[in-house]
């Protein structure tokens, strides 16, 4: 089997809860927070909302998964420098500790695909084609690894 070693994170023990409860009305579903666009996507009333900040204030420590509600919202926060590896790093621990492959649903961002492609270099900046490479490169059983869908 092969090692999702650098994508790996730890879970509070509130991540762990709220992973617990959303992995109980399968499929496991997170919506990538992107301001107003999360808050209108179909699955939201049952999904877990990840936010993944690049370089937190007051944030979790890179590598660690916070768990909390706010507003009434299921919030997992994240943090790193690379941030569609801390998103794999959330992924596969919730894979990991629920025994669901969850499925991570994100606004695909309107850029022209010249500057997408850039952005692939770019590890500060949010790719959907670059997390999918990662999550590739990382899980090479398309059963096991997590899915990504965008609208």
């Amino acid at each position: 089997m092969p090692s999702t070693a650098p994508y790996r994170a730890r879970l509070s023990l509130a991540a762990r809860l709220l992973l617990d409860d959303a992995a109980e009305a399968r499929p496991l579903w997170l919506v990538l927070q992107d301001g107003a666009a999360a808050r209108s996507h179909p699955v939201l009333g049952r999904a877990l909302r990840l936010v993944v900040e690049r370089e937190p204030r007051q944030g979790p420590p890179p590598g660690y998964v916070l768990g909390e509600v706010q507003n009434g919202w299921r919030l997992l926060r994240a943090s790193g420098r690379d941030v569609p590896a801390a998103v794999a790093a959330v992924l596969f621990a919730a894979r990991d500790h629920t025994g669901v492959v969850p499925r991570l649903s994100c606004a695909w961002p309107d850029r022209h695909p010249l500057a997408e492609f850039a952005g692939l270099a770019d590890p500060s900046s949010m790719s959907v084609p670059r997390l999918r490479a990662l999550l590739r490169r990382a899980e090479p059983d398309p059963a096991r690894r997590p899915a990504v869908h965008t609208w």
